[in-house]
């Protein structure tokens, strides 16, 4: 099973110890990440596909609520499943409409409610990836460096590069080496741009990944809405 990717944002270090420890004893495979505040958040966001956040209401430089409006800037790819705030203060009522996607949990009785959440995200992950992988294993990548030409498919995609599974030719390029890169979606959809190659050491030798740096913004938006079919 795939490991949920839990990011915590809280300015107390304890507090992120504690709950570390707590919902880390559970039956899941969870991988965690920490943040002091809202800003380091959404770097964390930038840089990781994470499924839930939970971050403190309050906190220095950008607080719980400033966070949540500035996921609005992040690509669709780069928010998180689920938001959780935590607050000491909780009122009861409904959640306001611009507020409707967060789960607002009281910071001294959220446990229960908490793995509740992380068992139904763990379910529904599961079978998403499943169906995720499968369907972007259907977009075709062609590589063309100095020296070689090869065709593969897609492990993973966003906008900012795609990853590829035992390429054949590949391992003749130079390191950084700049190449073109022309993505074919399952509806014949065409993207084409040009690409860095980094071979992803420490996860397999066969896996590299394509940086893009000369993506169009008409490009873009067709990842977007690939994506975005596919999480439908």
């Amino acid at each position: 099973m795939k490991e949920l990717k839990i990011l915590v944002a809280d300015d107390n270090e304890e507090f992120y110890v504690l709950l570390k420890e707590r919902l880390g004893v559970l039956h899941y495979q969870t991988c965690f990440f920490h943040a002091k505040n809202g800003y380091q958040a959404l770097e964390v966001l930038r840089s990781d596909y994470i499924d839930l956040l939970i971050t403190d209401f309050s906190m220095p430089v950008l607080d719980g609520l400033e966070l949540v409006r500035s996921l609005k800037s992040l690509e669709p790819e780069q928010r998180p499943k689920e938001v959780v705030i935590l607050s000491a203060y909780v009122e009861s009522g409904p959640t306001p409409k611009e507020h409707n996607h967060v789960i607002f949990l009281p910071k001294d009785d959220f446990y229960s409610d908490l793995v509740h959440l992380i068992a139904d995200l763990s379910e529904s992950l599961g079978s998403f990836i499943n169906q995720r992988d499968n369907y972007i294993k259907d977009v075709r990548v062609d590589i063309i460096g100095q020296n070689f030409v090869d065709i593969v498919h897609a492990m993973e995609l966003d906008t900012r590069s795609v990853i590829v599974d035992d390429p054949h030719l590949i391992f003749e390029c130079e390191k950084d080496e700049v190449v073109d890169c022309i993505l074919t979606f399952p509806g014949k959809e065409v993207v084409q741009t040009k690409g860095r190659v980094k071979r992803l050491m420490g996860v397999s030798d066969k896996h590299f990944k394509i940086e893009f740096f000369d993506l169009t913004r008409e490009s873009q938006l067709k990842i977007e809405n690939f994506l975005g079919h596919v999480a439908a």
